[in-house]
């Protein structure tokens, strides 16, 4: 039920999920692609057993669910503060971006009416004009496609307010989860990123990470925080 949506935590590539007749259900398993078939000098083998997988996102989603059941409200707050920081951080930089490119675009169109006035009045070779005015309007085609990615961006950035209202809606379908599906997963997950795992305590601890559909990553501990009446 995971397929496609299972991705390495460092290389972002998908985990290839392995089965076979010779396994018990409990060995099936998901491995980093990049390290299968690249070797783990590119990327560290990231293996984690899909019966573990399995259990670890439906507490997680559970613990949502009951976050949101019993304290929406501080959910709503904690949360909404956690998507603004990011969100304005995020869009002051693509602000400046569109900004940057915009001005140079500018910038592009004097060069080229002073390299134009320059080939006129014979300081500079027709073949030099040429080659120089092919670069600038390469550059500023590239500049105008680049404004119209963060233009479309940056709307969708602002057009995130409802995205937590979203989120809330999409949960309470699901307070009494008992077991996941298909279905469920898609409704509410986007990608769930598997970390390497550490063994440095004597024991193996593997982290992961669970992308949500509007909201991006919930990390248990605010989830926590909520329950004990911690959070910011």
């Amino acid at each position: 039920m995971f397929s496609g949506i299972v991705r390495c935590a460092d290389c972002g590539e998908k985990l290839y999920y392995c089965t076979s007749k010779n396994f018990e259900a409990r060995q099936d398993h998901f491995i980093c692609s990049t390290s299968r078939l690249k070797g783990n000098e590119v990327c560290g083998s990231h293996f984690i057993r899909a019966v573990v997988l399995e259990e670890g996102v439906l507490k997680h989603l559970q613990l949502v669910a009951f976050c949101i059941s019993n304290y929406e409200d501080a959910f709503r707050k904690a949360l909404g503060a956690k998507r603004d920081a990011e969100a304005r951080k995020e869009l002051s930089g693509k602000r400046r971006m569109l900004q940057k490119s915009e001005n140079r675009i500018a910038e592009l169109d004097r060069l080229f009416k002073r390299i134009y006035e320059d080939m006129v009045a014979g300081r500079l070779s027709e073949a030099r004009f040429q080659m120089l005015s092919d670069d600038y309007e390469k550059e500023q085609t590239e500049l105008r496609e680049r404004i119209t990615v963060l233009t479309k961006e940056i709307s969708e950035h602002e057009d995130q307010a409802d995205n937590v209202d979203r989120f809330i809606r999409t949960v309470k379908k699901y307070l009494c989860l008992m077991e996941l599906t298909p279905a469920i997963l898609n409704d509410l997950v986007k990608a769930v990123f598997v970390h390497a795992p550490d063994k440095s305590s004597g024991h193996r601890v593997q982290d992961v990470d669970i992308s949500y559909n509007y909201i991006g990553i919930l990390p248990a501990s605010l989830l926590n925080d909520l329950i004990n009446g911690t959070a910011a």
